[in-house]
């Protein structure tokens, strides 16, 4: 349970968030995408009180802001690697506009700097591909069209230590590159170089990012 949460994230920080389960750190993540229904003044994304939107408007004001990585990736199974990549475009005209020239050359681009090849692995549907390479298909996903901020829950539990540490070299960077806010929720303590500032959970005493 969350009660009197200060919690602020700059423009292009690099933030973990870690604490045990049942700290609220899934809580607080859905509360900052507005996927809960939480109070006006409350929680504040780029300059946006989420309390304040209906729901209808908090479901655009996601897809136009904010990329979401989850723990199980929510992949569509039957969708290719770049038709997963390319869902966020779809629904945001704010996030087609800030890619410069062909959507899908962006989705191979984002691809390629994650480690997949997109001419091998471009056409895949995602149920075909490794939980690694679905991994980083979600992670392209959440980057396409440079969101404000990117949040992920999670999204290395299910992977060994080598690929692990890859990932997140690559997620950083390229969160990094797109001027991106990275807000990333865990347990684990291995991640901690990867990023800007971690806090504890314990820590924390609205919410902005």
């Amino acid at each position: 349970m969350l009660q009197n949460t200060c919690f602020t994230v700059e423009a292009g920080e690099r933030v973990l968030l870690r604490g045990p389960s049942g700290s609220g750190k899934t809580t607080l993540m859905a509360a900052i995408s507005g996927v809960i229904e939480i109070p006006i003044g409350t929680v504040s994304v780029a300059g946006q009180d989420i309390g304040a939107l209906p729901a209808s408007k908090r479901d655009r004001f996601r897809a136009d802001h904010m990329g979401l990585i989850f723990q199980v990736f929510n992949l569509v199974p039957w969708l290719s690697a770049v038709d997963n990549i390319l869902l966020p475009c779809r629904y945001s005209k704010r996030r087609r506009e800030r890619i410069a020239g062909p959507l899908d050359m962006e989705a191979h681009r984002l691809m390629a700097a994650l480690g997949l090849d997109p001419d091998t692995l471009g056409a895949s549907q995602a149920s075909a591909l490794s939980v690694g390479q679905q991994q980083r298909v979600a992670a392209a996903r959440a980057l396409i069209g440079a969101p404000d901020v990117i949040l992920a829950d999670e999204p290395t539990s299910a992977l060994d230590p080598e690929t692990k540490a890859s990932f997140m070299q690559l997620l950083s960077q390229q969160a990094q590159d797109s001027g991106a806010a990275l807000l990333m929720v865990s347990h684990d303590e291995g991640l901690d170089r990867h990023f800007d500032r971690v806090v504890e959970m314990s820590e924390l005493s609205g919410v902005e990012a």
